[in-house]
């Protein structure tokens, strides 16, 4: 991505025709290549290291390795950094995160027992620290907290820290610091629900500014902020599972798998290994072939390639393959129902 790209982005009012774009990119190669004091809100939820913790014991179904890089605690630093420095002043950042990564950022920002005569505390970035805000997630008709993952006092929420740069009042001084909502429900991992997003671009910002979120995911910042009349900017290194009512504004060369139509039910490719012996079923070793995992010789090397990650990380590495490669003139039905699986966020038994 080019400086010059970026800078073309119209950020100074009055607000333009162009309503948002969509870059693919690595969030911190986003956030250098922006302007200083560009931004009006920042919103995102990074891939925290935390995760690879929780996945290793079971404890999450988000497809971390392979699907996108986790963030090393060693750059977060970073991250509060660059989002203080594209920040207008008097603007507001909001971070998801669990809470063992809660606790890395305060440490890291020597956020203390000590306030300000507000209250907030501030922080070595130069980003002043208010509070956490906590999603309960609930079930679908709110009527009550869902439990969660962990092995004790179930994880039923998630942290948003929420930090300022200067003083900026929210719009509505009533809402309270617990926003209860279910979990998305479409597909993808971690998918925020967009009554909370909706919620913290509301408090956050005038119609016609400018909401940046860096690891977009589905985008659900951009839909959310394009409801309320904000302009938006979305980056991530993967848009597979980017809302169809945004595909539009993706490059025209990225791969927005959840915008396609699939019509095919979802089939779980079978164990590569079997693959790679020919022992699986015809139709599997069909779409093998047509995906480039197989050839007249056996194994092509990008099965084997497969075949060398750890098996608790292939499943993630097979899922990206199939969502990002560009499907191909006349695949089998099976292929097509490998991408359908690999789109649906489907378990493996």
């Amino acid at each position: 991505m080019s400086e010059s790209n970026l800078l073309e982005l119209p950020f100074t009012a009055p607000p333009p025709p162009e309503p948002g774009r969509i870059v693919v990119s690595d969030a911190f190669e986003l956030l250098r290549n922006l302007a200083p004091e560009s931004v009006d809100l920042v919103v995102t939820d990074p891939p925290y290291e935390s995760l690879q913790i929780h996945r290793a014991r079971g404890t999450t179904t988000r497809l971390t390795t392979n699907w996108f890089a986790t963030v090393p605690n060693e750059r977060l630093p970073e991250l509060l950094r660059e989002t203080y420095r594209v920040l207008r002043p008097d603007r507001h950042f909001y971070l998801f995160c669990d809470e063992v990564t809660a606790d890395v950022i305060k440490q890291q920002q020597k956020v203390g027992a000590a306030r300000l005569p507000n209250g907030a505390r501030r922080c070595s970035c130069g980003l002043v620290y208010w509070k956490e805000i906590v999603w309960a997630k609930t079930t679908l008709d709110g009527g009550r907290i869902r439990g969660g993952t962990g092995y004790h006092y179930r994880a039923a929420s998630e942290r948003i820290l929420f930090f300022e740069k200067g003083k900026r009042a929210l719009n509505d001084l009533g809402i309270p610091d617990v926003l209860m909502a279910p979990r998305a429900g479409v597909p993808g991992p971690a998918v925020k629900p967009g009554a909370v997003v909706r919620t913290l671009i509301a408090q956050s910002t005038a119609p016609g500014e400018l909401v940046l979120d860096p690891f977009c995911g589905s985008g659900v910042a951009g839909v959310e902020a394009r409801a309320l009349d904000r302009r938006f900017l979305l980056g991530d290194i993967d848009l597979a599972y980017l809302d169809p009512s945004l595909a539009a504004l993706a490059p025209h060369d990225a791969i927005v798998a959840r915008a396609a139509v699939v019509m095919e039910e979802p089939v779980e490719p079978p164990e590569l290994e079997a693959l790679a012996d020919g022992s699986a079923a015809e139709d599997d070793l069909d779409a093998a072939r047509a995906c480039g995992w197989l050839d007249a010789d056996g194994a092509t090397e990008v099965l084997d390639e497969f075949l060398d990650v750890r098996p608790i990380e292939r499943e993630a590495a097979v899922r990206r393959f199939l969502r990002t490669e560009p499907p191909r003139p006349r695949e089998p039905d099976r292929l097509r129902a490998w991408r359908a699986w690999a789109l649906s966020g489907r378990r493996r038994s």
